[in-house]
């Protein structure tokens, strides 16, 4: 009995440290965290992560982030402010509209304006985080992207494919509801691989549907017999095209909210990773270029202040990039670190999350939230028998068209590191001309299984 008095008070002691403040050293900005001084960072990283700073793996320059540094548009911030009380969340953890008493079929804005730390205790407060998380990604209309997945383990680089990718959002769309949303769905992408030449012709759509009973409906075209195939959606937590990361790993958690048991664990200051020149991306006007599906301009009916004929675009600079440890001479750390990483202090949730699904991959997840703009920084992963498995590490652009009339949470970086594979995967966006062009008029029949086939082989 008193050996299980003092575990009792040992969870409780943790527990509450997850909603303290940490008394650790105040790391200034210009410090450089290193294996020399890791210690200052003590409770101030994923425990995880810290053992890597430790261990030599990890380098980073500490900088200022403040909350007005994310400057979302003033139509998404008033969107949010007049959700008050239109929402709410079911026992079930389903997001339902206050007057219909049923799933909403489109919202713009943060679903849950105004909650703050002293709703911690709230039954729901999770559930709401992750509704608010969500919706930070979705404030354009569509999108046409290139990216490439690379491999790589603490010698060296392994192996890479690119990829581009279609993409549609029926939720937080800046020119407001879909004229054509027959699915119901709130999200519908197409990707199809690009190189090395054994990824071309491979193809893979999923429609992600509003209904939160419905799991998501998942095609592949298959190369070799030159046909389309149904998938399971119950495989998201499978690593995509045989990498470390999941479907669901995209953004801290890029699945479907319903098929977790979301908790909230703590709230604390964490050294959150940033992207090397800071968070603020302009996405400058252009001629689109051209693609094998078509688009319609017409669909778009709020623009951003980018003229008529063209569409916002993201490019970048050799300084902007992220460069691995396999790129930079000299470095001593792990060949699949961000040598250039910068790391900020910020406030977060800390939300776990546990799988309904008995057949999926993972047992449990921390994902670390920032409690002002609702981007996810580090998620840690473990499997069924409660045994770490994985890190990972999200960095996040705040994207801005021409006097900053729309905005968006732009992927930037991505990374999951396998401990049991001694190998990690990383989203690369920034190599070889790589670009995004946004608000392009896809419609929804761009979505289809004859689409996926025409991307084939």
């Amino acid at each position: 009995m008193r050996l299980t008095n003092w575990g009792l008070i040992a969870l409780t002691a943790a527990s509450l440290a997850l909603f303290a403040s940490p008394a650790s050293a105040d790391l200034k900005a210009g410090t450089k965290l290193s294996k020399a001084n890791c210690q200052e960072a003590k409770d101030l990283l994923p425990e995880h992560v810290m053992e890597k700073f430790c261990a030599g793996q990890y380098e980073a320059e500490v900088i200022d982030v403040k909350d007005s540094d994310f400057q979302y548009s003033t139509k998404f911030k008033s969107g949010s402010e007049a959700n008050a009380g239109k929402y709410y969340v079911t026992d079930q953890g389903y997001m339902y509209e206050t007057a219909t008493k049923s799933w909403p079929h489109f919202w713009y804005g943060f679903p849950f304006p105004g909650i703050s730390e002293k709703d911690k205790d709230e039954a729901q407060i999770a559930y709401k985080i992750m509704y608010n998380h969500q919706v930070a990604r979705f404030q354009i209309d569509d999108v046409y992207w290139f990216l490439a997945v690379k491999w790589a383990r603490p010698s060296g680089f392994d192996r890479s494919v690119e990829f581009g990718a279609y993409a549609r959002w029926n939720i937080g769309r800046h020119s407001g509801p879909p004229s054509d949303n027959p699915d119901d769905c709130y999200l519908k992408d197409l990707l199809f691989g690009v190189a090395p030449y054994d990824v071309v012709g491979v193809s893979n759509m999923t429609w992600w549907h509003t209904d939160p009973d419905k799991w998501q409906s998942v095609w592949a075209f298959v190369p070799t017999i030159r046909r389309v195939r149904r998938l399971t959606a119950s495989n998201s937590s499978e690593g995509m095209f045989g990498s470390t990361m999941a479907r669901d790993d995209a953004y801290g958690w890029g699945g479907k909210i319903q098929y977790m048991n979301w908790k909230l664990v703590g709230v604390k200051d964490m050294l959150v990773p940033i992207a090397p020149t800071g968070i603020e991306k302009a996405m400058v006007p252009g001629e689109p270029a051209p693609k094998k599906l078509a688009a319609d301009p017409g669909l778009i009916k709020a623009r951003g202040q980018v003229p008529v004929g063209q569409v916002p675009r993201i490019t970048w600079s050799p300084e902007e990039r992220i460069i691995p440890g396999y790129e930079k001479e000299g470095w001593t750390g792990a060949a699949f670190a961000p040598t250039n990483l910068k790391l900020a202090k910020r406030r977060c949730w800390v939300v776990e999350a546990t799988p309904k699904d008995p057949y999926y991959a993972y047992g449990r997840r921390v994902v670390y939230i920032d409690t002002t703009a609702y981007w996810a920084y580090w998620a840690t992963l473990y499997d069924r028998a409660g045994e770490y498995w994985k890190t990972l590490l999200w960095e996040d652009k705040m994207a801005y068209t021409p006097g900053r009339d729309m905005t968006a949470r732009h992927p930037f970086f991505g990374s999951a590191e396998d401990v049991r594979q001694n190998m990690a995967t990383f989203f690369d966006v920034q190599s070889k001309g790589y670009y995004t062009e946004y608000e392009l008029g896809f419609p929804d029949t761009t979505f289809t299984t004859t689409n996926l086939s025409a991307m084939g082989k």
